[in-house]
């Protein structure tokens, strides 16, 4: 969470986020947001106006420091995209190992907590992956059969099962990332 001149503001963002990772979009109420951070339900909700609102807020102020720049743009081709985007997202997930892999999933499973307007934050890194994977259809090079959505998540969420099944039973699960790319291309390469 980049640092907001708001206290109050900042520690209800970081209890959404929080709270959204534990327990998932239905399970994170207004009522546990706001004792966690502090304050009464009443001042959350005359802040934000709802928990949607709130929610959206805090994933467009949740910066991931450096992925956006290392996001693989529209321009790379294919197999050294898959690559930078699989590093990009293991060393994101080593320094927010609790956090990010549920906002992931909460983000794909739950499209009304993207904010309206440009997106920001971990929003926009949601957008870039698509895009790479938008603009790799439309060149032909990845199958035209799905929404270029669930590529992205057909190919980030082995990798977020991957890392939960790791943390569920203590231990780091060995990942070969040239043959984790190689098996995702074998699924879709081409076109179709």
């Amino acid at each position: 969470m980049r640092s907001l001149p708001d206290p109050v503001e900042a520690r209800l963002l970081q209890a959404a986020l929080e709270l959204l990772a534990e327990r998932g979009y239905r399970g994170a109420t207004t009522k546990e947001m706001a004792r966690r951070a502090g304050v009464s339900e009443v001042t959350l909700f005359r802040r934000f106006g709802s928990k949607e609102a709130l929610l959206q807020r805090a994933l467009s102020a949740f910066v991931p420091h450096g992925l956006l720049e290392r996001l693989p743009g529209a321009e790379a081709p294919l197999e050294a995209g898959l690559r930078a985007l699989l590093e990009a997202y293991l060393d994101l997930v080593e320094g927010r190992r609790a956090l990010l892999p549920k906002l992931l999933a909460e983000l794909l499973r739950h499209p009304e907590l993207k904010a309206q307007g440009p997106p920001q934050g971990l929003l926009a890194a949601m957008e870039g992956v698509v895009g790479f994977f938008r603009a790799k259809q439309e060149a032909g090079a990845l199958w035209r059969g799905e929404p270029p959505e669930e590529l992205a998540l057909a190919f980030l969420g082995p990798l977020m099962a991957r890392f939960l099944l790791g943390e569920a039973l203590g231990v780091r699960l060995a990942l070969d990332k040239e043959a984790y790319v190689r098996g995702y291309l074998e699924g879709r390469y081409g076109g179709g």
